[in-house]
């Protein structure tokens, strides 16, 4: 065993802040969208959720900074990340965390976690 294999993922406890259920997922749909410093600490922190590349940034920001249930339900919109969630190139133990939670991304989803 490497010792990379004998670390505990970054997302092994993140469970508890993700939301109950997709619908808790109430973020905009549509507009311009700027993250707090909290999410978007390193980089560009306004967002065009019109513009396909920008939404893309913005939910790889928030699904692999978010720390708190509130960063899921308010940046976050169900619809949206139903649509783009096979697009999103999410760490295995992120995706892997976030299927075992909502199964019906993980059907929507047609590669191995």
């Amino acid at each position: 065993m490497n010792r990379r294999d004998s670390m505990p993922s970054r997302w092994s406890t993140g469970a508890s802040a993700l939301p109950e259920q997709l619908n808790d997922l109430a973020g905009p749909a549509a507009g311009m969208v700027r993250l707090p410093p909290d999410l978007a600490w390193s980089g560009r922190t306004l967002f065009d959720l019109g513009d396909p590349g920008q939404l893309y940034l913005c939910y790889m920001t928030v699904l692999t900074a978010a720390i708190k249930r509130e960063h899921y339900t308010r940046w976050l919109n169900a619809d949206l990340l139903m649509t783009e969630w096979e697009h999103l190139r999410l760490p295995r133990p992120l995706r892997r965390l976030w299927h075992e939670r909502f199964p019906e991304l993980a059907t929507a989803y047609a590669h191995p976690a």
